[in-house]
């Protein structure tokens, strides 16, 4: 996708095309948000199957149009899992996306996140500006599985997130960095992305239903615009939400907007930039 290619009309055809096709997304996550990913994915308008049984997940991602690997809360069983399903699907040609959650803080997530990336060949790489600086090596200021406060502060440019870029380019994939501004970059083109509102920094599981909404879109358009559509779809929901009452009644009113907001509203709203 070319600079000259931001055209938010892109987010109509790829969200019309996820309520035609309804794509069976095969969601490998944490317990903390399965929950919230799964009605965020029903609300857009993709099919969700959360299984993570080592003996039946490669099945399951046989059977699916896109796969998710989140590494919250990680267990053995979910390692286990996410290796065969990675697997299977880079043998059949189905879309992963790996969302690098915890890696800044945990030396054996960091190293899984490392081996399936390089063993699976993922098509997404998700993560806050910590767990992207992580996986690059080049250290990073996580707090917990949050965005620490020296990477959050880190500029928006091309210059100041080169890493990001060179690692989409070595890794033949598209890097999604969750932030204040989303940023999306394929190794050639970087893009923002300034939907959302500071409620969703408040939320459990916002970043998790990003990784989530972004397989669905890997099912229907490419790598690079399916990042953008998740980040952009969001974050626009975010902000219908915002006049919620509590963090409470802001988590109920994003999986309603997300359900009720239409494509074209998502065009009118979405704010995407090239980063030069």
């Amino acid at each position: 996708m070319k600079n000259s290619e931001i055209n938010p009309a892109r987010l109509t055809t790829a969200l019309q095309k996820l309520n035609d096709l309804r794509p069976l997304v095969h969601c490998i996550t944490n317990p903390i948000s399965i929950n919230d990913c799964a009605n965020a994915l029903l609300a857009l308008g993709a099919s969700p199957i959360m299984a993570e049984h080592p003996r039946e997940c490669s099945e399951i991602t046989a059977r699916s149009s896109a796969l998710l690997c989140n590494l919250g809360n990680i267990t053995d069983v979910r390692m286990e899992s996410m290796m065969l399903s990675a697997l299977e699907a880079l043998r059949l040609t189905i879309p992963v996306t790996v969302d690098a959650v915890g890696c800044a803080v945990s030396g054996l997530r960091l190293d899984f996140a490392r081996k399936l990336i390089f063993e699976a060949k993922p098509a997404i790489i998700k993560g806050n500006m910590s767990e992207i600086a992580a996986l690059c090596g080049v250290g990073a200021d996580a707090k917990g599985i949050d965005v620490g406060e020296g990477d959050e502060q880190r500029p928006i440019t091309r210059a100041a997130l080169s890493f990001a870029a060179e690692y989409a380019a070595l890794h033949r994939c598209t890097v999604l960095i969750s932030g204040k501004t989303d940023v999306v970059t394929d190794g050639v083109n970087m893009y923002g992305i300034e939907n959302g509102c500071p409620q969703m920094a408040r939320v459990t599981g916002t970043g998790c239903m990003q990784g989530a909404l972004t397989a669905a879109f890997s099912a229907v358009t490419d790598s690079v615009w399916a990042a953008v559509c998740a980040a952009s779809a969001l974050g626009i929901c975010g902000e219908r939400s915002a006049g919620a009452r509590g963090v409470g009644s802001f988590r109920t009113s994003l999986i309603d907007e997300l359900s009720l907001v239409t494509a074209r509203e998502i065009e009118a709203m979405a704010r995407i930039s090239y980063i030069k």
